[in-house]
């Protein structure tokens, strides 16, 4: 399910999409870029929450807004591990 989605050289390696993640499918490499490990449930956490807007899915969210509730974090979510 994450195969279509790409991370930009906008991405300023801050992890909050690992942190994000319910399912634990993003992990950061060596020099903190994230990458997908395949077992994506489509919750597009990581792409409403990228500061930079730098993950996408296909060519489809580049230049769309992206929403998060006003009232919840993206700590409150990396919380619930």
């Amino acid at each position: 399910m994450d195969k279509n989605y790409t991370v930009s050289d906008d991405c300023v390696k801050c992890g909050i999409c690992e942190k994000v993640c319910p399912v634990g499918n993003i992990g950061l490499n060596e020099s903190g870029r994230p990458y997908f490990k395949h077992h994506c449930e489509q919750c597009v956490a990581c792409i409403q929450f990228c500061p930079k807007k730098a993950i996408n899915y296909k060519d489809k969210t580049q230049n769309r807004k992206r929403y998060t509730h006003p009232e919840i974090k993206y700590t409150d979510l990396a919380a619930l591990e």
